[in-house]
């Protein structure tokens, strides 16, 4: 996203003295208040100079940040860092000239725009001051190819939701992510080395480290990939441990599989990510079964292990909503997105629904993709990570062989694997409830 903070003079003054490279090569950062109703994550952000004067300017771009912590009643804190000095600062005026009529409108305040606005803003300083264009890049935003038209980043936007799925599937705070470096090209660092975290790496919390060996022994001997890496969280008693693990270069890999074991529960889910293709209209997503090649290899696994996991149920069991494993989720977009936070937008699809609509779209008179226009029921994020956490979805009776059989048929093959681990007592509804109003609480007193 992009927002927009105009200085005062004495402002101005500060910065000047402040944003001077260190000796290091280090940049200082700025904090400062904005008003809370237009700041609700990180932004790339244009610093305006002057305006005080009557002669505004875009002097700086840099990213900026909502930072725990009292503001007033009205502000909260933000803290900027990353800036980069316009060679020749560009007149606020002629900026708002090159940008359409409908984008205009959120120009006169501070704060976040709305996306369409903020990527003509960034489009129309890109045609004036084109040396800032590296810096976008670098800050995640710009005008430069679309980095998921690459088959690594791809992948990276896909391991990315697929992490940020894990947190939310367990209930724990989102606003612990704080950002995430984006690659300028094709590299093999996977999504959870790059995260920025609210209060640094988690590698020094015994806890989490313990967990992290443990179920590190899952995945095999140490040679066993390319490349790995891990990340943990705790919350409460509970701690969470999400790994990132692939065997094969990025050009050999099919796609991504999120493997989510709760271990206080028993159960695991496991997600299959598709790539929606881009249709006529803004909002037209579409998934063709017909062009996936790999679609009936991969039905195939996802019906053995679910009817695996349907045969050890037993009556006494957890009560389950869905009780099988495997789950698609269709995802759309065609971008990385800067914010560390954002689950990318998608279908959910239990495996046997998927089936179901499968075999009625291959017979005639009936749609040939998978869409919102031709699914009338789905779930979205939100709902599919709400029944997830309250363990309303997920294998039950199932024991840890089943989660590292999963993991052997996984890593053997030719796709990614993200592997998350919650252990600890899982809290009740009403706890989890109360756990969200603190955290809106919290947020509301930035």
């Amino acid at each position: 996203m992009v927002a927009i903070i105009r200085t005062a003079p004495k402002e101005e003054e500060h910065l000047k003295t402040l944003w001077r490279q260190r000796e290091d090569g280090s940049m200082p950062h700025w904090v400062t208040t904005q008003y809370q109703e237009h700041w609700k994550g990180t932004h790339v952000t244009l610093i305006i100079t002057g305006a005080e004067r009557g002669a505004p300017q875009v002097t700086y771009v840099a990213r900026a940040s909502k930072l725990r912590g009292p503001g007033d009643d009205l502000k909260r804190r933000i803290e900027v860092t990353k800036p980069y000095r316009l060679l020749s600062p560009v007149p606020w005026a002629e900026l708002e000239a090159l940008v359409p009529q409908i984008s205009r409108l959120y120009l006169s305040r501070d704060g976040a725009l709305p996306d369409g606005a903020g990527r003509n803003l960034l489009q129309a300083l890109s045609q004036r001051a084109s040396d800032v264009i590296p810096h976008l890049q670098a800050l995640g935003a710009g005008n430069r190819p679309s980095p998921a038209l690459t088959p690594a980043a791809r992948l990276l936007m896909d391991e990315r939701d697929a992490t940020l799925t894990s947190v939310r599937m367990t209930d724990f705070d989102l606003d612990e992510l704080v950002s995430w470096d984006q690659p300028h090209e094709d590299d093999n660092v996977p999504f959870v080395a790059r995260l920025q975290t609210r209060n640094g790496p988690s590698h020094e919390d015994d806890l989490i480290a313990h967990d992290a060996q443990r179920f590190r022994d899952w995945l095999g001997p140490e040679d066993w990939l390319n490349r790995a890496a891990w990340t943990g969280f705790s919350q409460g008693e509970q701690r969470l441990v999400i790994y990132n693990a692939n065997r094969k270069a990025a050009e050999e890999t099919l796609g991504v599989d999120l493997i989510y074991y709760h271990e206080s529960r028993d159960c695991f889910v496991m997600i299959q990510y598709k790539r929606m293709s881009k249709g006529s209209g803004a909002s037209d997503w579409r998934y063709y079964p017909s062009s996936d090649n790999n679609l009936p290899d991969q039905l195939e696994r996802m019906r053995a292990i679910d009817d695996e996991c349907d045969k050890l149920r037993r009556e006494i069991d957890d009560y389950r909503l869905c009780a099988k494993p495997s789950w698609f989720k269709l995802c759309q977009g065609d971008s990385l997105m800067s914010d560390a936070r954002s689950l990318t937008p998608g279908i959910y699809l239990a495996r046997e629904h998927f089936d179901q609509l499968h075999k009625r779209f291959q017979t005639p008179g009936n749609p040939r993709s998978f869409s919102r226009k031709t699914i009338e029921r789905y779930l979205d994020n939100t709902e599919f990570t709400d029944l997830v956490a309250g363990g309303w979805i997920g294998t039950t009776g199932l024991g840890t062989q089943g989660v590292q059989r999963q993991l052997e048929l996984s890593l053997s093959g030719s796709r990614e694997v993200v592997f998350a681990a919650v252990t600890g007592p899982s809290p009740s509804k009403r706890e989890r409830m109360q756990r969200r109003r603190e955290r809106g609480m919290d947020r509301r007193s930035w």
